[in-house]
């Protein structure tokens, strides 16, 4: 399944780039505010992958753990944003991005983003933890480790194959968001999904493989470099302790 799947994107990716190499005619590089949607979208992208790191590890962790009314109470919470249409919520909140001016502005935008994004990454965060032994905690506390070496001995690199999933999904919810963010963002905050829906609204098969395929290297960049960044921390965790 695996090599299925891989040669699937490998496919579309030979034919994306066929079509916009006989296309000879990429005008979306060619924008002066292209550049700066480059920036704006990894800024976003950014803090909305850090967001979801963040909370969706405290937050599966605890889920994990809560038994009753509590867990159903929560997860019902988070079934909301999967089950009401998106543009709805994201049209009830205009009101109050308003009231405390977070309209046309950054943190708006990456907050407003966290809707599609964050309910799956709690989800993805509870199933990993509950694959775990209940008892890890005990075992190291036992053995006379402390909480901050649990946390960044035992489920950091536990958790990497996790927070990976999480970083991709992140990535590609907030690199490919257009609704929510114009709605938000008001035109204002400019990013590449803005800049790009024009051309795949268009008939010009050329330049809509050259956006289809800057799109899908941008998220690829951004996924490997966050990749990176979080090997080296776990490497440094473990020089640190030798």
């Amino acid at each position: 399944m695996r090599y299925f799947i891989l040669a699937q994107y490998v496919t579309m990716l030979f034919v994306f780039g066929v079509v916009a190499w006989r296309g000879r005619e990429i005008g979306i590089f060619e924008d002066p505010n292209f550049l700066m949607a480059i920036e704006t979208t990894i800024v976003i992208a950014f803090f909305v992958v850090v967001i979801n790191l963040l909370v969706a590890n405290y937050a599966g962790y605890y889920l994990a753990r809560a038994t009753g009314t509590k867990l159903a109470i929560l997860d019902v919470f988070l079934q909301l944003p999967l089950i009401v249409p998106l543009i709805v919520i994201a049209a009830g909140l205009d009101f109050w991005f308003i009231r405390f001016d977070l309209t046309e502005t950054i943190l708006g935008v990456v907050l407003i983003q966290l809707l599609p994004s964050l309910p799956y990454s709690i989800r993805i965060a509870r199933n990993a933890y509950l694959s775990l032994d209940q008892d890890i905690n005990q075992y190291v506390y036992l053995m006379g480790g402390t909480r901050k070496q649990l946390l960044l001995d035992i489920y950091l690199p536990l958790m990497r194959p996790m927070n990976e999933t999480i970083l991709l999904f992140s990535v590609v919810i907030s690199v490919g968001q257009y609704a929510i963010t114009s709605m938000i963002g008001g035109g204002i905050i400019q990013t590449v999904a803005l800049l790009l829906f024009p051309y795949f609204a268009s008939s010009q098969l050329q330049i809509v493989s050259a956006a289809a395929l800057f799109t899908i290297f941008m998220a690829l960049a951004m996924l490997f470099l966050f990749r990176w960044i979080y090997k080296g921390i776990v490497k440094g965790i473990g020089v640190i302790d030798k």
